[in-house]
C-alpha cells in the first residue's frame, strides 16, 4: 500500500477512535477487513479427525499487497548477484513471477473469516499480526461425503455475502495412523544444487523446475499405501509456495501439506544453516507431536543437513522412524566417515544412500 494511503487511513482510525474514547495507540491497532488491493494466501496445512466426527483444523495465512514500482527486479536481482540483462526473455519472465511476493507488502490489522466447503462452519482468524500472517487452530465440522475426506477445502470471507474466490485454501486431511513421508524439496524432489550460490539462485529464480530423477514416481508408489500421507518440508521461504506448488502438481508428485520458512521479506530470502535447522526441527516435531500414532519416513538429501537432522530426529523417536532416505548429491558414498558418524548406532537397515544410478526405491511402499 502507498505511504500516502497508510497516513490517510491512519488519520481515519485516530480520528474515529479518539471520539470513540480509544488511546491513540489502541486506535493505531484497529482491525479491518481486507482493501479490494489486499490479498490473502493461505498454506496447505494439516487437519485431524476427531472423536466426534470432527475435523480439528490448522490454517496458516498471509496478508499482504503487492507492490508494483518500477525498479523493484532491478533492486532485488542486485540485492541477489544477478544481472537481468543477461538473462533471456523467458527467463527474466520467470524472475518477475517468482519474485513478486518478495515485494508484497505485509499488511497488519486486517480480519479475514473462513468458510468451509461443504458446511455451515464459519469461523474468524485473528487479526494478521506485523509480518501480515494470521493462525489458527479450531476445531470445525466434517463435510458430509461419502468417500474418505483427505482434502479440507475453504475459502477466505471478509464480510456478509462476500466472497473471495481468488483466496482459496485447503488443509490436509491426516488419519490417526498411517504412514507420513516428510520430504525436504531441494535437491531432494527438485534440482537446486544449493551448494553452489549462483546456481542456486538462478535454479530458484530464472529456470524452469527441473524434477530429480525418478523421485516422483517413488513416491508415488509409496502413495499406494492406505493412510499414507505427504508433507514436503523446505527452507525456502513462503514466496514461493505459489512456484512450489506448481512444481509438485506438474511434476505428478503426491499432494501434501506444505511446510515453508516464515519469511516476508526479501532480504531474508536465503536463511543461514541454524535457521534452516530450527525451522525443519520445529515443523518435525510438531507432526510427530500432533500424530502420535503414525510412522514416519524421512527423505532429504546430502547437499545440507538432511542426514545429520534426520539422524537426531531418529534417536528421540527410535519407535517412530520406519526409515531415513537420503538422496546423494555430494558424492559421498554410503562408507564415507560422515555417514559412518551421523548414523552411527542406528540399524543400518532404516538408514538408505539414494545414488544417482539407483533404479528401485529402498523401502517397501506397503511398511
Amino acid at each position: 500500500m502507498s505511504g500516502n494511503r497508510h497516513l490517510q487511513r491512519r488519520s481515519v482510525v485516530m480520528g474515529a477512535a479518539l471520539l470513540a474514547g480509544l488511546a491513540p495507540m489502541q486506535a493505531l491497532h484497529a482491525a479491518e477487513p481486507l482493501e479490494p488491493d489486499e490479498e490473502a494466501l493461505f498454506l496447505p496445512g494439516t487437519a485431524r479427525p476427531t472423536d466426534d466426527g470432527r475435523i480439528e483444523v490448522d490454517i496458516h495465512a498471509w496478508i499482504f499487497e503487492r507492490e508494483r514500482r518500477w525498479g523493484l527486479d532491478t533492486a532485488l536481482a542486485r540485492y541477489l548477484g544477478l544481472s537481468l540483462k543477461n538473462l533471456s526473455p523467458a527467463a527474466r519472465l520467470r524472475f518477475n513471477q517468482r519474485t513478486a511476493l518478495f515485494h508484497a507488502e505485509s499488511e497488519e490489522g486486517k480480519l479475514i473469516d473462513v468458510v468451509f466447503d461443504g458446511t455451515q462452519s464459519r469461523v474468524k482468524m485473528p487479526p494478521s499480526g506485523p509480518g501480515g500472517r494470521s493462525n489458527l487452530r479450531v476445531v470445525v465440522e466434517a463435510p458430509r461425503t461419502t468417500a474418505p475426506l483427505q482434502w479440507l477445502q475453504f475459502h477466505g470471507v471478509t464480510g456478509p455475502g462476500e466472497l473471495l474466490h481468488r483466496f482459496r485454501g485447503q488443509a490436509l486431511v491426516v488419519p490417526a495412523q498411517g504412514v507420513s513421508v516428510i520430504s525436504d524439496i531441494d535437491d531432494t524432489i527438485k534440482r537446486t544444487q544449493v551448494r553452489e550460490r549462483r546456481e542456486m539462485l538462478l535454479n530458484t529464480f530464472a529456470r524452469r523446475f527441473e524434477a530429480a530423477p525418478r523421485m516422483a514416481a517413488y513416491y508415488r508408489a509409496l502413495a499406494q499405501a492406505p493412510d499414507t500421507r505427504f508433507h514436503y518440508l523446505s527452507a525456502s521461504p513462503i514466496q514461493l509456495y505459489p512456484a512450489l506448488a506448481d512444481f509438485v502438481r506438474d511434476n505428478d508428485f503426491p499432494a501434501g501439506s506444505m511446510h515453508l520458512r516464515e519469511s516476508t521479506t526479501w532480504r531474508t530470502l536465503v536463511p543461514g544453516a541454524e535457521d534452516s535447522r530450527a525451522h525443519k526441527f520445529g515443523v518435525i516435531g510438531r507432526l510427530l507431536t500432533e500424530f502420535p500414532q503414525r510412522r514416519f519416513v524421512l527423505v532429504g538429501d546430502s547437499g545440507e543437513a538432511d542426514p545429520e537432522i534426520y539422524a537426531e530426529v531418529y534417536r528421540a523417536n527410535p519407535r517412530r522412524i520406519d526409515g531415513i532416505v537420503i538422496r546423494d548429491v555430494t558424492d559421498e558414498g554410503r562408507l564415507s566417515g560422515r555417514y559412518r558418524a551421523t548414523f552411527d548406532g542406528i540399524d543400518p537397515m532404516l538408514w538408505h544412500i539414494l545414488t544417482p544410478d539407483t533404479t528401485a526405491w529402498p523401502l517397501q511402499a506397503s511398511r
